[in-house]
């Protein structure tokens, strides 16, 4: 799909798995958990289920009472503890959360987001993790500094409810029509799609995290399908002329 003539207005990330390695916090975390309880269930295995447990826990939320990410990522790992029969318990989660501070960018995402809001764009981000994780992967950024940075926390209604997508359209004097929006997990750009944004999926390599399904709204594909978020920015140089 091509818009042409000046759009889009803005670019509205995902922030976790698209442009922050969110899943090395998770991969981290199971290594850690599994070696501290000597258990023989495979690392994989283990990180394949709690983020199966996630996944599901998470979703449900999104339609029904907000719930903290870092609620429902305890709740999901006291579940996999269950199936796994490993006696941990909900403070194990700090592998999880103590390795916030450390999540980085993915190599291209400053330089990407820099050139295009260097475009005349402005540049989004948004998340369901709390705003307090949000604002430690924001840091990570050497110079480049986003127009909005918000989270779920702030509106309560997490993705992929199409009311959450709106909330950030209407806290920047945005129409769903002025905005290209971005995202790897597939379920994120089937709740913006269904916000009636035009949407990117972003095929990052899959990584067991959110990321490996592509998106389909009723059997309808993204708007466009990227590898880099370089591509982003030859959007942006195609439909601004």
């Amino acid at each position: 799909m091509v818009v042409r003539g000046r759009w889009p207005r803005a670019v509205f990330y995902d922030s976790k798995t698209t442009l922050f390695d969110w899943g090395w916090s998770w991969a981290s975390a199971a290594d850690a958990i599994v070696r501290k309880y000597g258990s023989t269930v495979d690392t994989a295995k283990f990180r394949a289920t709690w983020v199966r447990f996630f996944e599901s826990h998470h979703r449900r939320t999104a339609f029904s009472q907000y719930t903290p990410v870092t609620q429902t990522v305890t709740e999901a790992l006291l579940d996999t503890f269950s199936v796994l029969r490993i006696a941990g318990s909900a403070d194990d989660v700090r592998a999880y959360t103590d390795l916030q501070r450390d999540v980085g960018l993915f190599p291209e995402t400053e330089a990407a987001l820099q050139s295009q809001q260097d475009l005349g764009v402005k540049i989004l981000i948004y998340s369901d993790v709390e705003r307090e994780f949000l604002d430690l992967y924001v840091s990570k950024f050497r110079r480049f500094k986003a127009d909005f940075i918000g989270s779920t926390e702030q509106p309560r209604i997490h993705k992929p409810n199409p009311l959450t997508y709106q909330w950030v359209l209407e806290s920047n004097g945005l129409k769903a029509r002025d905005v290209l929006y971005c995202a790897a997990p597939g379920f994120d750009v089937q709740g913006a799609m269904s916000a009636g944004l035009i949407a990117a999926w972003l095929r990052r390599p899959a990584d067991g995290l959110l990321s490996s399904q592509a998106p389909s709204a009723k059997g309808i594909p993204a708007d466009y399908e990227i590898e880099s978020l370089h591509d982003v920015t030859s959007i942006l140089r195609a439909n601004r002329a």
